[in-house]
């Protein structure tokens, strides 16, 4: 059975100061893992294409509306999210891949426009989702 982006999913991501490399060298000592984004909510269903639509929150008021798709595993890669991220005119890509067990997904975010956290446009970032288990 493929990966689905049903249900509540906690998104987080993040992203690195600027790197900056003199003579060859790594000027400084560049943060490479800051919060980006405060945690917030996927809230997301997949067809049976493969197809997601969704919202992600991040408070009352502040979200976006994700569409995108999920591929199938194929050797040697594992199942992929691939998704657009827009809403009060920001907008960004995500892309990451599914864990083994298919309740995370690690990836990059890219800025394409108007960072609601105001870093500039092209910004790239690491993000990861988890699935929020309903308790029994």
């Amino acid at each position: 059975m493929d990966p689905t982006l049903n249900g509540k999913w906690a998104y987080r991501s993040f992203h690195a100061d600027p790197i900056v490399v003199k003579n060859g060298k790594v000027d400084g000592n560049p943060n490479l893992a800051i919060p980006w984004a405060p945690l917030g909510e996927l809230d997301g269903e997949t067809d049976a294409a493969g197809i997601v639509k969704g919202k992600l929150t991040f408070a009352p008021g502040v979200a976006l509306a994700i569409t995108g798709r999920i591929t199938p595993a194929a050797e040697p890669l594992p199942a992929s999210l691939e998704v657009t991220a827009e809403g009060l005119s920001a907008v960004y890509r995500i892309k990451g891949f599914f864990t083994p067990h298919g309740d995370h997904v690690v990836g990059t975010v890219l800025s394409v426009a108007n960072d609601l956290a105001k870093q500039p446009n092209g910004t790239l970032g690491a993000i990861m989702l988890y699935q929020i288990k309903s308790d029994p």
